[in-house]
């Protein structure tokens, strides 16, 4: 049972460091004007679904039970306008308009979303840490019995 509890917290914990990597990407784009596909950088979210680890070795009802676990089922780009800015110094600025277009990322939201991410993978690292003492100790009453 202690190898699904770990399976769980260790699959949390990927997708949500995937999450941390990919705002950290967005807050260091989020000035980008310029890519190799052409315009500003876009956005990306993490996608992430449940999945099912089913438990076994139970003589109860949890024979039948499924637990979920955490896969990221994609990474989407934000299909939103960007920010139209007025900078006709910038290197980048329509040459008619002085328009510059901006990735559409806000920063705050991005520090939110970091944040979220970041509590969570600490909250899937603690069930671990806290199964693994778990699973010591039982071990350690077994081996008085």
């Amino acid at each position: 049972m202690f190898d699904k509890i770990f399976n769980i917290a260790s699959s949390a914990m990927s997708a949500n460091r995937l999450r941390i990597n990919t705002v950290a990407s967005n807050i260091a784009n989020a000035q980008t004007t310029r890519t190799e596909e052409g315009g500003p950088y876009k956005r990306k979210d993490v996608v992430m679904a449940a999945t099912d680890m089913k438990v076994e070795g139970f003589n109860h009802a949890l024979d039948r039970a499924t637990l979920k676990g955490v896969a990221v089922a994609g990474v989407l780009e934000d299909q939103s306008e960007p920010q139209k800015v007025y900078d006709p110094g910038h290197p980048d600025a329509d040459p008619n308009t002085g328009i510059v277009n901006l990735p559409n990322i806000n920063v705050v939201t991005e520090m939110v979303n970091m944040i979220s991410a970041s509590n969570s993978y600490k909250a899937a690292a603690e069930i671990a840490s806290v199964t693994k003492e778990m699973s010591q100790a039982l071990r350690q009453l077994a081996s008085r019995f």
